[in-house]
Parts: structure tokens; C-alpha cells; sequence
């Protein structure tokens, strides 16, 4: 069968259960629609609480289709297949039962929890959006229950300035 660019290959996973289905492109124009043809496919729209992820086909990486613009995400890069992977949200705390398996000392104080985010920091603005490109995006966020902007420094080495000229690499 020849490739057809307006359909996508969808093969998904849940427990040991895998389903294999064609979507049309223009037919799931969101999330919502695409979450609830995969928990149809699975059985388990009504049953329980679930997420789904997919695999990154150039890095191999397991991202999750939690919006729409994750959902588009992953069907661009889906040429022809996408892999999806469906979990119940019940399921998802094996970081919290990683945590408690260290030991600790006494006087150490107890482990922060890390799990998937339930809720997201909201964002007061973009900044730059129309001199960065989308991979260069900059936000302001806010701190939880507040109208006070959160502040930290991300450092990986290498930053990028905007100046008159365009984008400038600095290396810290």
C-alpha cells in the first residue's frame, strides 16, 4: 500500500493490549477528538482516568499528547506511523515508589514527591514573540495563586541574545 499523506498510521498500547488504525488528518482536528478515538479503541473512555504518550521517531523519545499543540506535534512527525502509548493515571507514580526506596538518615528531611504535572504554571506573557523563532520562545510565568512572577535561571552553557542584528550566541 503507498503512502497516503493525508492519513496517519496510528499504532497504540495499553497494558499488553496493542490496536493498529488508520486516522484521516483532517478528520481529528483536536486532542479531545483524538483522546476519545483512542480510548474507544482500548475499551476504556469511560472506565478510567488515562493519558497518552508517543514516541519521538528522529530521537526515540517518549513525549506526551496532552493539548492540541502536542497532538499537532506528533502527527507531523508521523510519517506514516505514530506510536502511541496509553497509561492510566493510577499508574503513573513510578517516581514517588523510586523515591521511597532510598534510605534516609533520621535528621534528613522528607523526600519531595516528583510526578507528572495535574496542573500547569500559567504564563503572564511571551516574550518576543515576534522577533524568536517557535524553538527560542521565551515565557514569563507565575508563581501558583498569584499574580507575582516566578523567578529562576535556567543554565545549559550556552544562551541566545536578541539584538538588533538577530539572534547572538553567548557562551557563558
Amino acid at each position: 500500500m503507498a503512502y497516503d499523506p493525508s492519513r496517519v498510521e496510528i499504532k497504540s498500547k495499553f497494558d499488553s493490549e496493542y490496536r493498529r488504525f488508520c486516522l484521516n488528518r483532517d478528520q481529528v482536528s483536536s486532542f479531545d477528538d483524538f483522546h476519545s478515538i483512542i480510548g474507544q479503541k482500548h475499551r476504556v473512555v469511560d472506565l478510567i482516568d488515562f493519558t497518552t504518550s508517543y514516541t519521538d521517531p528522529i530521537h526515540g523519545d517518549l513525549l506526551p499528547i496532552n493539548n492540541d499543540d502536542n497532538f499537532r506535534r506528533a502527527l507531523q512527525t508521523a510519517t506514516p506511523l505514530l506510536r502511541v502509548f496509553v497509561y492510566r493515571k493510577s499508574d503513573l507514580t513510578y517516581l514517588e515508589s523510586s523515591s521511597k526506596q532510598r534510605k534516609r538518615s533520621k535528621h534528613a528531611p522528607p523526600p519531595r514527591i516528583i510526578s507528572t504535572p495535574q496542573d500547569f504554571r500559567r504564563i503572564s506573557s511571551i516574550v518576543d514573540a515576534d522577533l524568536l523563532p517557535e524553538s527560542h520562545r521565551r515565557v514569563k510565568l507565575l508563581k501558583h495563586a498569584s499574580e507575582k512572577p516566578l523567578g529562576f535561571y535556567i543554565r545549559d552553557g550556552t544562551s541566545v541574545r536578541v539584538t538588533p542584528q538577530g539572534l547572538e550566541r553567548v557562551i557563558n
